[in-house]
């Protein structure tokens, strides 16, 4: 429970509000997004800068809602859940840097990714 708080603390900070945990369900679990963005993520500095307010408008729903998985925060094992959160903001969520996220759209048809790599967050 004290991990999910966190958890909740650090997607508070980031301007999300939580709605829910979710049960991976009908879709990916957090892992499986996880493993995607590893393999697809762009270069060193790329990927900062690709993930700009027109992609994050393209994840949240007509409520401003999307799922996200904070590395080192439940993703993985019997513990791989999704947080469903909210984002009011006409920006870009303070999600960068440390320590790297999977987002996934309701639908699951939208992934964003930031995957820190040897040298830091890319």
């Amino acid at each position: 429970m004290r991990h999910q708080k966190k958890l909740h603390e650090l997607l508070e900070r980031a301007g999300l509000t939580v709605v829910e945990d979710v049960r991976p369900g009908s879709l990916f679990p957090p892992e499986a997004g996880w493993r995607i963005a590893r393999g697809i993520a762009a270069p060193d500095g790329v990927a900062r800068e690709a993930l700009d307010a027109a992609w994050w408008r393209r994840l949240r729903d007509i409520d401003g809602e999307f799922l996200v998985a904070v590395l080192g925060h439940r993703i993985g094992g019997n513990d791989s859940w999704w947080t469903r959160v909210r984002h009011a903001g006409s920006g870009v969520p303070e999600l960068t840097g440390d320590p790297g996220f999977v987002a996934l759209s309701l639908d699951g048809q939208v992934l964003l990714a930031e995957v820190p790599g040897e040298g830091g967050p890319g």
